[in-house]
């Protein structure tokens, strides 16, 4: 067992939220747990005309006039002062202990980038997961939010790792961010760890819910090329016809939706990485 060297106030709060000019919002967020000692990065993506401000030394603020989750996310990586840092959205409820069983996490186990639990609101798992720690699988970083992912800092900088730009809410292929961010961490080498505790609640429903929307197809469709290539032509094709068998979309609207899917590859194609972090 690795010896001990993190302690709670190692952690550093990486919270994307938007249009804010106040900081009450961060009561409900640490309502169970409280948030004295914490240190917290904000990033509120916003306009001239909602300017958030903090005069607690502990909680800094970036009013940053650029949209995009993952562009969020990169500006936190980018001020972070935390040698732990955890990403999360304004609306998640961080549970009481939660610092404590990330702290034993990064004291235990030497992979730099862990992730957790989520509960829903309705007391539920968010997802199936593992029943044990373990290195991540090809399903495990399939599954996990984007709110359940903890780094350590400086190998994170050190490896240039930063969410790719082109997904997540905002972007052009708006889903998946995580899954990009996580399979590149294991490309370089940084394998991700999932520990089997809760450390978060957050309400059951997401953005990647509405299976049959033109927008989740055309984001799918881009993850896809990022990660088969030139197989994800046949996956739109098992793609449509499976939401056609469950009934999502009717008979008449599948070329149309394997038109959204083939538009989606070409544009992926069409674009790069993050050249700005490299």
């Amino acid at each position: 067992m690795p010896e001990y060297t993190y302690k709670t106030t190692d952690l550093e709060i990486l919270v994307a939220t938007m249009h804010r000019t106040s900081l009450d919002f961060l009561n409900a967020m640490f309502a169970e747990s409280g948030m004295e000692g914490f240190k917290v990065l904000i990033v509120n993506q916003t306009d001239e005309n909602s300017i958030l401000e903090s005069s607690n030394p502990n909680i800094r603020v970036i009013n940053s006039f650029e949209k995009g989750l993952s562009k969020s996310r990169n500006l936190a990586i980018q001020n972070a002062i935390g040698p732990l840092c955890f990403n999360t959205d304004d609306d998640v409820v961080f549970m009481k202990g939660f610092a404590a069983v990330i702290v034993k996490a990064y004291n235990t186990h030497p992979n730099p980038i862990i992730t957790f639990k989520t509960l829903t609101t309705e007391g539920k798992d968010y997802w199936e997961y593992p029943k044990k720690g373990m290195d991540h699988n090809r399903f495990v970083t399939q599954k996990t939010l984007s709110i359940e992912i903890s780094f350590k800092l400086s190998e994170v900088l050190n490896k240039k790792l930063f969410f790719d730009e082109r997904f997540g809410l905002g972007a052009q292929f708006e889903d998946a961010e995580n899954f990009v961010f996580l399979t590149d961490a294991k490309k370089l080498g940084l394998t991700p760890y999932f520990y089997p505790e809760y450390i978060t609640i957050h309400p059951p429903l997401s953005s990647s819910d509405d299976v049959e929307s033109d927008r989740l197809l055309y984001a799918k469709a881009a993850i896809k090329t990022y990660d088969y290539g030139i197989f994800s032509y046949i996956w739109v094709f098992k793609f449509v016809f499976f939401i056609y068998r469950k009934k999502y979309i009717s008979l008449s609207e599948i070329p149309h939706k394997i038109k959204v899917g083939f538009k989606s590859i070409a544009d992926y194609n069409k674009t790069k990485p993050n050249e700005k972090y490299n």
